[in-house]
């Protein structure tokens, strides 16, 4: 497949909105819902184009499902279908694509007008993993191209795109709508998007089979006049405080540094796509100051079992680090470990104090 679009392989994801902008109202997607049908989606045929903004970027196409196909016989309804049950995250219809070793699907559409050079945009969309298939990725992609592509492959896209997202714990929700959200600096030339999942990692080919379902994927310009908060994905948690951000830009060797803005599942050790706000900017650190080791230390406060308490901190310290390794982080220069909640910074008589207590710290060192 030759791509002769816009291929820019750097990324500009502004991790934390550290000065105010706002956004306009204008969505470059032309259908960003799904909703605006050529045909209603049958047994026959339930492939993207059913939609009439919406096309299939190589040879094995998206799927499309909408309310319309009433019949629980045909497999391509909403909110049952062939892969799962879920409603659309709003109107009627959303798209499928399925990714696996031998077969990786695309949706790809026009933009109403093409991105301008120097503006930045604001670029989201909802995903979901569809509960028949087993398996499930950690990265989504977008890539811009200056016209509208078509190749006869199957196996996917072998291509970094220029906006990505990458959950090292996977996206593995099947019953909520997770929303990806990045800023992007356009050059100019990016007229078309195509999403789904890059196989450009040759280590890390998919070897079982997952289907996603996507929906109201949206490009905005932004402006600097209001304040606004833009956050990576839809979660329980929020990123509440920017407080670290100033000192993982520029952090003192040997100082200890509290991650404000990382969180886990209750009682659990995996990331929650919150986290990645932060994690990133410190992978930004450590990758321009490549002379440095960090020590990631996980804590706790003291309710519960204390040796299970420091099994859990442990875990979740290990989970940061793995972010890290998984982003490009030598794992030679990082060291991870729990305390439990030997090492309280606050009192755990109050709720307050409890969650000072549950943290994730730093220390950067010189190698």
């Amino acid at each position: 497949m030759r791509y002769d679009g816009h291929m820019k392989t750097s990324l500009t994801i502004l991790i934390f909105i550290i000065f105010p902008i706002a956004l306009t109202a204008q969505n470059l997607i032309p259908d960003p819902g799904f909703e605006i049908m050529q045909k209603t989606p049958s047994k026959d045929d339930n492939g993207i184009r059913c939609t009439s903004n919406w096309v299939n970027a190589v040879l094995s196409g998206g799927d499309y499902y909408n309310t319309a196909a009433k019949s629980k016989l045909l497999g391509v309804g909403a909110p049952r279908n062939i892969f799962g049950y879920q409603q659309p995250h709003s109107g009627n219809g959303y798209a499928g694509i399925c990714i696996q070793k031998d077969m990786m699907e695309y949706v790809e559409t026009k933009l109403t007008i093409p991105l301008k050079k120097g503006q930045t945009y604001l670029i989201e969309f909802y995903i979901c993993r569809a509960e028949h298939r087993l398996h499930y990725v950690d990265e989504f992609g977008i890539l811009f191209t200056n016209k509208m592509q078509w190749g006869a492959e199957k196996t996917g896209i072998p291509i970094k795109p220029p906006v990505e997202f990458i959950n090292p714990n996977g996206y593995n929700d099947t019953k909520n709508w997770i929303k990806l959200s990045a800023t992007y600096t356009a050059d100019g030339s990016e007229a078309v998007i195509i999403l789904g999942h890059f196989n450009y990692d040759k280590k890390k080919r998919m070897k079982g089979k997952a289907h996603y379902y996507i929906d109201d994927v949206s490009i905005i310009p932004i402006s600097n006049e209001t304040n606004i908060s833009v956050n990576a994905v839809d979660t329980k948690a929020s990123a509440s405080s920017t407080d670290s951000i100033p000192k993982i830009l520029s952090p003192n060797f040997g100082e200890t540094i509290s991650l404000k803005n990382i969180f886990f599942e209750t009682n659990k050790s995996e990331l929650l796509p919150t986290s990645f706000f932060e994690l990133d900017k410190l992978v930004q650190y450590l990758t321009t100051s490549s002379n440095t080791t960090i020590k990631i230390s996980g804590h706790t406060d003291n309710t519960g079992n204390q040796d299970q308490n420091k099994i859990l901190s442990e875990a979740r310290a290990k989970a940061v680090a793995d972010y890290l390794i998984i982003k490009g982080i030598d794992k030679t220069r990082i060291n991870y470990i729990g305390y439990g909640g030997l090492k309280p910074i606050a009192t755990n008589d109050t709720d307050n104090g409890k969650k000072q207590n549950r943290r994730v710290e730093f220390i950067i060192n010189k190698n």
